[in-house]
């Protein structure tokens, strides 16, 4: 499987979903991840500490046949000619969004940018009950037909311990580790089933 993970907005968890996608494909056969983001978060990741289950490359050094899987992580607001260099090879494109008026207006705006290709939203960040904003974004992307993951991911410090160790949430010691974990689980068999 062929997936990217890209977003018009940065700090919506695209790195954090790249990782997690990758770490949840690797279960299933060997899995690449592709660092596209001039950033290089994901490298990062995987030089920290512990390190993480599958092999981490930037553009010029993966080697994406060897792989049973592929996952990129783009740059925040990708160039249109390296959006669809990337996007005409996946089988699946990831856009993670926050909740909040200004992530839901540059949804809107990247949405319109990504016509045509296997699209599918994922609601990240999603603040703790008593706050709606989670329920509201659903509604959202629902009342406009944007095809979207039926499961969110919601904020948690254990992603932040996770990138500070350089391993994946579930090796965390931190009590909602395990539920972070379970909520990419969730949404990496959505993405099985597309």
């Amino acid at each position: 499987m062929r997936v990217l993970v890209t977003s018009l907005k940065g700090g919506v968890g695209k790195t954090t979903t790249a990782v997690h996608l990758a770490a949840f494909l690797q279960l299933r056969g060997p899995t690449l991840l592709v660092d596209a983001d001039p950033a290089e978060g994901a490298l990062v990741w995987a030089r920290q500490g512990a390190g993480l289950p599958f092999e981490v490359a930037g553009p010029e050094d993966a080697r994406p046949k060897r792989f049973e899987h592929v996952v990129i992580d783009t740059a925040g607001h990708p160039k249109g000619k390296t959006l669809r260099e990337y996007a005409d090879k996946a089988d699946l494109v990831v856009v993670p969004t926050s909740p909040g008026m200004l992530s839901l207006v540059s949804l809107e705006q990247f949405v319109g940018e990504l016509e045509g290709l296997p699209l599918k939203i994922l609601v990240t960040l999603v603040p703790p009950f008593p706050s709606l904003d989670g329920l509201r974004t659903f509604a959202h992307l629902k009342a406009r037909k944007f095809p979207h993951f039926k499961n969110a991911i919601h904020r948690l410090a254990a992603y932040e311990k996770a990138v500070l160790a350089g391993t994946v949430v579930q090796n965390i010691p931190d009590s909602r580790a395990l539920r972070a974990w379970e909520e990419y689980v969730m949404v990496g068999r959505e993405m099985l089933k597309r």
